[in-house]
């Protein structure tokens, strides 16, 4: 795999840390893009560049990207949901019209100005969420599971309406550009490797009922976004794609069929196949087959 510089934004967030952390790993050159001017543990070393940018002006962020081979964009806004209690109080607010322009506008700036600059391999953070998950009253709405990427999408709030907004923005710029390649990537609830890889610590955080329990870690998702411009063309060709990035068991060191039963009590719904133990909701086999990508398992087994 040849050198590749990456304009990364969103750099200083929680998944961008990981990301950025990756690519140097990986013996890439970052340019990393945030508008707070915190700079990465990496900051002074080699191959990374820091570069203090509103995302909201196209011509600064396309200044910022001149040179870069492929883009990772990670920047957004959004409202913190509790992780255990989708119905409780939020511990961050942000208004709704701001969620959705602001992420809708930036994600439009950073298509936009690949494409003026010519970068043609490009990743772009979506979420589990586009379908229409943990926002979604009074619950979510589900077609058949497990979920795969066919899935009928039914956003209800600004957060995963911008998100699907993200997939179709990827696919026209895909139009415009027919050379570019796209993945829009839908991770889970991105927890830090401690916390993902401890099976224990991991079910006493219990999970969310409306997004179905599901996790996956900073680590994992990082490989993820980066075998998105990495993945050869034998397995992922040209054209936007969308992907989830989840965990093959759920949080809880529990039964998924019965933690369904509880929370869906009225679920009518085509089950696509046999659950066993703590088996999860999604079905990442396009990421593994198109990206070579897969998450760590934790099964558990009844006593």
């Amino acid at each position: 795999m040849s050198k590749l510089t990456i304009a990364i934004t969103g750099a200083n967030g929680v998944i961008g840390r990981g990301v950025v952390s990756h690519a140097l790993a990986e013996g890439h050159n970052v340019v990393a893009v945030d508008i707070a001017p915190e700079p990465h543990p990496n900051a002074g070393g080699e191959g990374y560049t820091f570069k203090s940018v509103d995302m909201m002006k196209e011509a600064d962020f396309r200044k910022a990207i001149e040179g870069c081979d492929a883009l990772i964009h990670l920047a957004a806004v959004y409202s913190l949901q509790n992780p255990t209690d989708p119905d409780g109080p939020l511990l961050r607010y942000v208004p709704e019209e701001t969620v959705h322009n602001v992420n809708s506008t930036m994600s439009w700036n950073a298509l936009q100005a690949a494409g003026e600059v010519g970068i043609e391999r490009i990743s772009m953070a979506s979420s589990v969420n586009a379908i229409g998950l943990i926002f979604s009253k009074p619950r979510p709405h589900f077609d058949y599971l497990p979920l795969d990427e066919e899935h009928t999408r039914y956003p209800q709030d600004s957060y995963s309406l911008c998100k699907l907004a993200v997939e179709e923005q990827a696919a026209a710029f895909c139009r415009r550009y027919p050379k570019m390649r796209i993945g829009c990537f839908r991770p889970h609830w991105v927890i830090p490797e401690s916390l993902a890889y401890n099976p224990e610590a991991l079910h006493a955080a219990q999970g969310n009922w409306k997004d179905l329990w599901g996790w996956t870690s900073v680590g994992g998702t990082a490989r993820a976004f980066l075998a998105g411009i990495t993945a050869p063309t034998s397995t992922f060709p040209l054209g936007a794609e969308n992907f989830f990035i989840v965990a093959p068991t759920i949080v809880q060191q529990s039964s998924s069929l019965e933690l369904l039963r509880k929370y869906y009590p009225d679920l009518k719904c085509e089950m696509r196949r046999e659950w066993k133990a703590n088996e999860g909701f999604f079905d990442c086999s396009k990421a593994k087959h198109m990206l070579g990508w897969e998450e760590r398992a934790f099964p558990w087994t009844p006593e």
